[in-house]
């Protein structure tokens, strides 16, 4: 399975917990889009 992230921006947490949820889906494989890091850690 190939789990899709899109539009991270900085948030950990949050990634984290995608991360796991997908693992535990069966995700072997990861496509990353949008923004990772921009705007700071916290963005409105």
């Amino acid at each position: 399975m190939i789990a899709l992230l899109y539009d991270i921006h900085g948030n950990l947490p949050a990634l984290e917990a995608v991360l796991a949820d997908a693992g535990a889906a069966g995700a072997e494989r990861f496509v990353l889009g949008g923004d990772y890091a921009l705007f700071g850690a916290w963005p409105r």
